[in-house]
């Protein structure tokens, strides 16, 4: 039995391009939702800070600035709404609505009953909620700093 088809063309041929066209399809069609993707990282600025204890006129104070960025988004790309900041004790230190954008940055102000040691920042991208970010607590406010303990 021959394996060449009436145009000249043989199944061996035809087999053979297949198998090299399937692999350049499925790279083709992956390439624009890696592009696409972008999950921007939610992190605390410069100047953010808390106030320890009931040492101070504000107990338990926090100055948050909250930035979101990451090296695969464009700039402005997606806008990411900032929901709750909640201690790792599980206390609401602020709940609320503040939106900022890839490499934008946003001002927080909440109290708290305890001092923690992390936050869980809970966010909205594009309007999805999205998993919190855990972040370190910011250290005590000095001179400089977002916040004053002492008004």
């Amino acid at each position: 039995m021959s394996e060449t088809g009436k145009d000249g063309i043989s199944r061996r041929t035809v087999t053979k391009a297949m198998a090299w066209a399937v692999p350049a399809v499925a790279v083709a069609s992956t390439v624009p939702i890696a592009a696409a993707s972008c999950i921007p990282e939610i992190f605390l600025g410069g100047g953010s800070c808390k106030c320890p204890g009931q040492s101070g006129g504000i107990p338990w104070g926090y100055f948050l600035r909250v930035c979101a960025g990451g090296t695969s988004c464009p700039v402005g790309s997606l806008e990411i709404v900032i929901t709750k900041v909640v201690s790792n004790s599980g206390v609401v230190i602020w709940e609320g609505s503040q939106s900022l954008g890839v490499d934008g940055c946003t001002i927080i102000e909440g109290t708290s009953s305890n001092s923690a040691n992390f936050l869980d920042i809970h966010h909205t991208i594009d309007g999805i909620e999205q998993t919190p970010t855990r972040v370190s607590a910011p250290p005590n406010c000095e001179d400089g700093d977002l916040g004053n303990c002492n008004p």
